[in-house]
Formats: C-alpha cells, structure tokens, sequence
C-alpha cells in the first residue's frame, strides 16, 4: 500500500500566511511587526554580547542602551569601541536598524500619502453640528448650493455636499459657479450615498437638516432609507427633504411623519406650473424670484403694534414689507391670505413678504378709501387656445389646472391611451362644471419640422412643450430644444404672436436658449432645487410652501389690473386694499421696460401707479 500523503502546511507556509496577515493590516500593523522585530535584535545581540563577554563593563543596562542607540541611530562602531566580537555585533545592528530606519520611512511615507489621498477625495468623517447635509452631486447643476448660501446672509453656515464625485471637483466646480462668501464653509465628501455608514460621515444626527438631491427616484428612495437608517440608529430627530418625479416611489405616510421625511412630487409641481404659465406668460419667472433668496423672501416677524388690528388694517400699513399671512401664536399656525376683517391676536406674529426685516414697520393711520371700479373686465372676456406638443403621464393635472379661461386645446403626441385618459379627464371636469375644453388631437406625433409645426399651430394662442419622462435627460431636453429653435422660427417667418411654455429638465440646457424673447421655461432642477432650499432653511414654513403649490388653497397669479378693478391711478397703499377686498394678496406688479418684462416685488406703500387694463398684478389667492 502507498503512503497517504501528508497535505498539512508546512512551517515555512504557516510563517508566511502569518506574515501576509500582518502586512495586510495596513500601516500600522507594519509598525507594530517592525518594532517588535527590532526588540527581538536588541534582545539578541545584547544577550550574544554578554554571554560571551565582548562588553568590557558588563554592565547589562549600558549594553541594551548601546545596542538600541546602534540600531536607532544605524551607527557603525570603529576599531577602538572594543573587541572584535564586539565591534561585529554592533555591526550587525548598525545594519539591522539601517534597514528598520528604511522600512520606517517607507511606511510613514506611504502612510501619509494615503491620507494625503483620502483627504483629497473627501472620505474622512466630518463634526459639525447644526449644518446643511446635501446628498447627491450633479454636475452643472448649482441652484440648490447657490440658494443655500444666500439663505446665510451674514450668517455662519456651514454646507456639506456628498456625492460619487472626488472633494476636489466637487468644490472647485461649485467655487467656479458660486460665489461663496468667508461665513459660509464648504464642506465636500465623496461618500456612497446609499450606505447608511457611509452616510454617517456627514454627520447626519446633529444636522439642521438633510436634503437628498440624486439624480433619479430609484436612487432618492435609497439615499432616503440610508438616512432614516442613521438618524433611527442615533435616536436624532432631523427634517430629510427630497423629490421624486413619481407617485409611485413615494414612501408610506405613517413612515415619513416618525421619520421627519417631506417628500415632494416633482412632475406634479412643475405640471401645476407649466399650465398657470402657458396663458400667464412671465409666471415661471415670477415664481422663481419669490422662492429666489436674492431679494425679498417669507419671514415670520413679530409685529406688537399689529396686535389688535385687522388684516386689513395691518395690510394698508405695513412698510417695508407684504404682510402675507397671520401665523397664530397657539399651535404656531399659519393663515395665508386672510379675509380684511381678520384680527391680529396677542402674540400672533406676521407673515411678511420682504427684502430687509429690520425695514418693516408699521406706519400711522391713514384713512385710505377702497377704489374699486363698478364693473369688472378682462376676466372670461378671452377665449384661450393651447397647443400642448408632447404628452407625459402628468398630462391630467395640466388639464385640471388650465385657467378657466381656456377653451379650445390641441394635442400633439398623443397615443390611443394617452388619447382614453385625456378624454376621460375632460369629461370629469365637465361634469364637476369646473372645465369645458374642446379637445383636439393632431396626428402628427414629431412635429419637428417647420411645416408641420406651421400647420398645427393655427390659432394657438399659447403653446406648450412637454418633456417626455421616459427618456433620459439630455435626450429629452434636446428634443425640446430643436422644437423651442423650431417655434421660434415660424413665430417669426409668420409674424405670429404665441408664447412659448418648455419644460426642461436640466439647468445646463436652458442656458443654452434662454435667448431672452420671454420663453417661459420650467427647468425641474431648478424649481425643485428652490423649493427644497426654502423648505430646508426654513422647515416651520412647509405648510405655507405646500398651500401654494397644493391643488387646492392659495397660489401665486399674474392679474390684469382690470380683473381686479382697480382704478388707473392710485398708489401702492390703495391698490393693496382694493387688492385684498377681492381675497387677493398684492406682492408687486410686472414691470415692461425696454420690451423685458421683469416682477418688482414689494414697491413702496405710498408710490403712484399708473395702470392699463393690461398691466399685470402679482397677487396670492384662490383662483
């Protein structure tokens, strides 16, 4: 019979596992294994050395001591330090520490340029307390970090951006794109966003808040998990914020409310916006500025003189700032848009539309006559016709929320279901009596070129560009652009006077044609970017934010002068309270100057106004 043969590792393979072991343990595992390699030669030599008495002394303390100096300093003895035995050992231990000194070098070399590296990418842990947690990093995509630093003021801040990309890029792109001012410190990381150990780096617990900004839905949900994950791990209690394009991806109700979670439908939002502005051009703009941090902005201001009065009252003299709202001191509820007889209780405060806090004051009493004219135009008189150029599956809440004045609507892009659905919206909000649209489809499903565009406009007076959210970003808004270029061109060649409504999904591509000839353009980063920084720096608000954006309660409108019946001339105080007798809320007006039109927010309460029936009024109410 053969002999079993022994498979058993060999010392030789049981020294060198062990050896690979240690060396895996990074560097300081190799500054463990060096030093103790280096007692072991102390220990050695200076034993060999006085067995065999080569030390002249033979002092133990003084021969240890001079065997590890030997061996630190890698010092080479000379003839006359002793024997030869002696000056051979000290040899071999000048040798051994010359090669230990090496190791050594290396190790702390190679050990401080990994941190050099990791500091570089941006994986080390951050402490910080009471700063702003982005998570998600898209290139050329700025609004959110730009309006965040402007919500600093003259505050200290500090703003954490995390993301796939390296620290280096990520600040040197926002730096490049945004100015950020001494007392605002820029905090970049590059983490997994994903990986709830990696998300604690950022310090989540002790932020002011955390706003989860990914790219895509799939990717916002897991970010949002990841973060619940944390804060439930630490007992924090912290306001996440984040948007998702679909219903479908939102979390349950019950979840988000223990959590702190506020989620906002993206696709919804912009789909609200896109059918007030397609027949109030200008209104993007407009809702841009009001959720824009540079100039005036929603603060909660405590008023004791206003204590008392009505909202009435406080509305004609208020300076300095729109009082907006009553927030009620029990409960810390806000009443936007009250009724003039509304009273301002004890230790209610105001809800003010305003540049500067310290300016606003309230004047003395001015009795102020309500000029109102008798009979009221322009509201019904004008039959709207849209064109809508594309269908997305928000093409429903488009349709509900067309002004009423909307009548004739044409779609282009529409297949056999998206014809079904809209046909059945139609019919429902013909039977509740709030729309009676007459609904026509254009067969062409691409009308990209001049012709078929020239020959499905008609008698538009307003055309619409939805963006298909099937398809990925770049390509869709490409899509869009061509057709904007498209529209353009027959508007001119025709000498046709229809606006034009885009929506756009990326920042990056209205640069590219906002050519300034009043394209109303709804981008999804920016407008979602606006409302996350807003509900982020000031979370007590998100009730306030949430009405104006809700499918119900009050929202911000461009109205012509002559459908709130005001009289031609009057001052910014009259025209307030007439405003307010009609449930409207004046914050400004649109100003036309040199063919541009552009919001003045908050004029001063005693200015004059001149005003044509066409001249357009910022207001808050209900439709």
């Amino acid at each position: 019979m053969s002999k079993k043969k022994d498979n058993r590792p060999k010392f030789k393979d049981r020294f060198r596992y062990w050896f690979d072991n240690r060396m895996a343990n990074g560097s300081l595992g190799l500054i463990r294994l060096l030093l103790i390699v280096t007692v072991i030669i102390i220990v050695v030599i200076s034993v060999i050395i006085l067995v065999c008495g080569f030390s002249e002394d033979g002092d133990a303390g003084g021969v240890f001591w001079e065997t590890m100096s030997t061996v630190i300093n890698a010092w080479m003895p000379s003839f006359e330090d002793g024997s030869i035995g002696y000056i051979i050992l000290m040899a071999v231990a000048a040798i051994a520490g010359l090669l230990v000194t090496s190791v050594l070098i290396g190790i702390f070399s190679t050990a401080i340029e990994e941190k050099i590296t990791g500091l570089k990418n941006g994986n080390s842990a951050i402490i910080e307390e009471d700063h702003i947690v982005v998570l998600g990093y898209s290139e050329g995509e700025f609004t959110l970090i730009k309006q965040l630093v402007d919500a600093s003021a003259d505050d200290k801040r500090c703003i954490v951006v995390a993301g796939d990309a390296e620290r280096s890029e990520m600040e040197a792109a926002i730096r490049d794109n945004v100015d950020v001012p001494k007392n605002v410190r820029l905090v970049c990381r590059n983490i997994d966003i994903y990986d709830p150990a990696s998300v604690k780096k950022c310090c989540v617990e002790h932020a002011q808040a955390v706003i989860v900004n990914p790219r895509n839905d799939i990717e916002t949900v897991k970010a949002l998990l990841a973060v619940a994950s944390v804060l439930e791990e630490s007992g924090s209690f912290v306001h996440v914020y984040a948007v998702v394009s679909r219903a479908s991806f939102l979390l349950p109700d019950a979840y988000k409310k223990e959590r702190g979670i506020t989620q906002l439908l993206a696709n919804r939002i912009l789909s609200k916006v896109i059918a007030h502005s397609c027949t109030q051009p200008g209104l993007s703009q407009t809702l841009m500025e009001f959720l824009d941090y540079d100039g005036c902005n929603l603060c909660e201001i405590r008023v004791p003189e206003a204590e008392g009065l009505t909202f009435g009252e406080v509305t004609g003299r208020l300076e300095g700032g729109v009082p907006v709202g009553v927030i009620k001191s029990e409960g810390k509820k806000c009443v936007l848009n009250p009724a003039a007889d509304f009273e301002v209780g004890v230790n209610d405060s105001l809800l003010v539309f305003t540049e500067f806090q310290d300016s606003v004051r309230l004047t003395e009493r001015t009795d102020v006559a309500v000029k109102v004219c008798a009979e009221q135009g322009g509201e019904g008189t004008e039959t709207e016709s849209v064109l809508i150029l594309g269908v997305n599956e928000e093409i429903a809440t488009i349709l509900e929320e067309l002004p009423y004045n909307t009548r004739k609507i044409r779609v282009a892009g529409a297949d056999d279901e998206a014809r079904e659905e809209i046909l059945k919206t139609c019919g429902k909000l013909r039977e509740k009596g709030r729309r009676n649209y007459a609904v026509e489809f254009v067969r062409d499903t691409v009308p990209r070129h001049l012709e078929s565009l020239a020959a499905i406009i008609e008698d538009s007076a307003h055309v619409v560009l939805l963006n298909d959210h099937e398809k990925e970003e770049d390509e869709a808004d490409t899509e869009n652009i061509l057709r904007i270029l498209n529209l353009r061109t027959v508007r001119d060649s025709m000498g046709l006077r229809f606006s034009i409504t885009a929506e756009l999904r990326r920042e990056l591509s209205q640069r590219l044609v906002d050519s300034g000839d009043m394209t109303d353009f709804v981008v999804a980063s920016n407008m979602v970017s606006l409302f996350l920084s807003q509900l982020a720096d000031r979370p007590g608000l998100e009730p306030v934010f949430r009405e104006l954006i809700s499918d119900e309660g009050n929202e911000i409108f461009l109205k012509k002068a002559s459908e709130l019946r005001l009289e031609k001339d009057l001052t910014v105080r009259e025209a307030r309270i007439a405003a307010l007798e009609q449930g409207y809320v004046l914050l400004g007006i649109m100003d036309d100057e040199n063919g541009v039109t552009v919001p003045v927010f908050n004029p001063p309460l005693d200015s004059a106004l001149s005003l044509d029936d066409g001249d357009r009024l910022i207001v808050i109410g209900v439709e």
